[in-house]
């Protein structure tokens, strides 16, 4: 899994063509040392400084599922031999994340209803059905797959599928082949490509259960950023106490030939 544990920042402030001071910072990973994420970032800075002082343009956002996230490491799960198979990190805006190396968890979202379909429905004409019509699509795509078991989980936006057996390689062609047909966002599927990990959030956001983001994002690089980030984690805890991420709706394995479906 490419998940790093090190990061760190490099800044400068450059002038350029038109002779306009700006300020670049560029992030540096390693899953080594923190040396070794210096030095990336200072290698990433050099590019950026060399584009601007050509007169490039510099991409604007953070380039998702081009470079790993930057996410704190809070755990690691290992396999009775003692390898790495999951890593739980917690994300930007403060949720835990499950990353998986050969769990493959995928997020659908609902459809949202076209205005016509709204409209209809106000009078009596027969009703847009997102989440059936998505279930049932999910159902034939999994019964495709023969000698697999899935389990089909509701979120608050949508379905989250878990391949309970067998195995799948994240960026792998079946792997995903099967996310593109769910219907899986695009950014997502490349994200589990550059992380060489599955991703599946397990706890909710925060202003889903009444708290506000964290006002600081790791790596917290000063004592106060520390305490900050502390109180508000207390405070996320205890909203969360109440809340789920996701609830089983059903599960489809495959057994002696025969499909069978179990609904919780």
């Amino acid at each position: 899994m490419n998940v790093p544990r090190f990061w760190a920042r490099s800044t400068a402030d450059v002038r350029n063509k038109d002779g306009r001071s700006l300020e670049l910072a560029a992030w540096g990973w390693s899953s080594n040392d923190r040396s070794e994420a210096e030095a990336k970032a200072r290698e990433r800075l050099a590019r950026l400084r060399s584009r601007v002082e050509h007169g490039l343009e510099l991409s604007h956002g953070y380039a998702y599922a081009e470079r790993p996230l930057r996410e704190e490491i809070v755990e690691e799960l290992r396999a009775p031999r003692g390898e790495v198979v999951g890593v739980v990190t917690r994300n930007g805006y403060g949720s835990l994340v499950l990353n998986a190396d050969r769990a493959m968890f995928v997020d659908v979202d609902l459809p949202r209803a076209s205005f016509a379909s709204r409209f209809g429905a106000w009078f009596g004409v027969a009703r847009h059905r997102p989440e059936a019509e998505t279930l049932a699509r999910l159902k034939t795509v999994l019964a495709s797959v023969s000698g697999s078991s899935f389990r089909i989980y509701r979120t608050a936006a949508g379905f989250r599928v878990l391949a309970t057996d067998p195995v799948f390689k994240p960026g792998s062609a079946e792997a995903e082949t099967l996310m593109t047909q769910f219907d899986a966002d695009p950014a997502f599927v490349r994200l589990c490509r550059a992380q060489e990990s599955f991703r599946a959030r397990l706890t909710p956001k925060p202003w889903r259960c009444g708290c506000e983001r964290p006002a600081v994002r790791f790596p917290r690089e000063h004592a106060h950023d520390e305490e900050r980030f502390s109180e508000w984690l207390q405070r996320y805890d205890k909203a969360c106490d109440a809340k789920a991420t996701c609830r089983v709706v059903e599960e489809v394995a495959w057994r002696r030939s025969t499909r069978m479906w179990h609904r919780s």
